[in-house]
């Protein structure tokens, strides 16, 4: 578990935790970066009412998202991992047990994942996520779909990742480059169940991300390019499918806040790497909406 500035939302991750039913043993490592709320109080009295069970890495300074979610990852010594953030939680008391009585029968998957019910807190609406996933996928539909997996459905093995590449550090998307590293040692599972909430709120860091979606879509791209060249050019085609949807929805929103001529300049200068008939249709559903 990584945090930062959770104060509102730490115990109940905390508890969601303590709250799974196992015939196995696990513990909890949370990775505190340095809160400048009471988060790191609340994780320490957690931790000293549960020795063994909870340990705190208590960082001297604020190391960021990259480095605290390496830093706790490589302080986990199960067999098998799984993540989840300090202001989401569990709410299936058997969600572990699910996901490793599967792992441990199926020896070529890497990770697996479930459902996940997203609240997003600024407007009050409430989704479940991956309704219609496969039940089983890889690296090429990693690539081509991107991030679809949330932190808090995740569980895979141990010991997968011995190195993260220069890149995994240049990036927001932490989550999901995660997620290409683990693929790299096989399947990726589906189980059709819902057991964690995942949430939207005003300083979280997906909420971030889409207030400077265009400038995110560029990042993403740039990502992919060096996906692209580390693993040795196999996922190509996936990859530049992927590119290609970032490119369309940079122009459809630069496309519906047109103001300046630079955007117009932007806009011809993505043109000729959309999808032509998903801007079509968009623009054609909105004529028939204002007509």
């Amino acid at each position: 578990m990584i945090t930062y500035n959770h104060e509102k939302y730490i115990a109940q991750a905390i508890e969601s935790v303590l709250n799974q039913r196992t015939t196995f043993e696990f513990d909890l490592v949370i990775g505190e970066d340095f809160s400048t709320d009471t988060t790191r109080s609340i994780c320490r009295a957690y931790a000293n009412r549960f020795p063994g069970k909870i340990s705190v890495l208590e960082h001297p300074k604020n190391i960021g998202i990259h480095a605290n979610l390496v830093a706790t990852l490589r302080a986990c010594r199960g067999q098998y991992v799984a993540t989840l953030e300090g202001d989401d939680y569990w709410t299936d008391p058997l969600k572990l047990q699910k996901q490793v009585d599967f792992m441990d029968a199926n020896p070529d998957f890497a990770l697996c994942y479930q459902k996940t019910r997203e609240i997003n807190e600024v407007t009050g609406e409430e989704k479940i996520t991956n309704e219609t996933d496969n039940p089983e996928t890889g690296m090429n539909e990693l690539l081509e779909r991107g991030w679809f997996m949330r932190t808090g459905s995740l569980l895979f093995r141990s010991g997968l990742i011995d190195h993260f590449p220069d890149w995994y550090f240049a990036y927001s998307s932490t989550d999901y480059m995660l997620h290409i590293l683990l693929a790299e040692h096989g399947k990726i599972k589906f189980l059709n169940e819902t057991t964690s909430v995942y949430r939207r709120h005003e300083t979280g860091i997906t909420q971030s991300f889409q207030r400077g979606i265009i400038a995110f879509n560029e990042k993403k791209r740039q990502l992919l390019d060096q996906l692209n060249v580390y693993l040795g050019y196999r996922y190509q085609d996936s990859i530049r499918k992927h590119q290609r949807e970032l490119y369309t929805s940079s122009f459809l929103i630069t496309l519906r806040t047109l103001r300046k001529m630079k955007d117009i300049v932007y806009l011809v200068s993505i043109l000729p790497n959309v999808n032509g008939k998903k801007v079509m249709s968009t623009i054609v559903g909105y004529i028939r909406r204002r007509v």
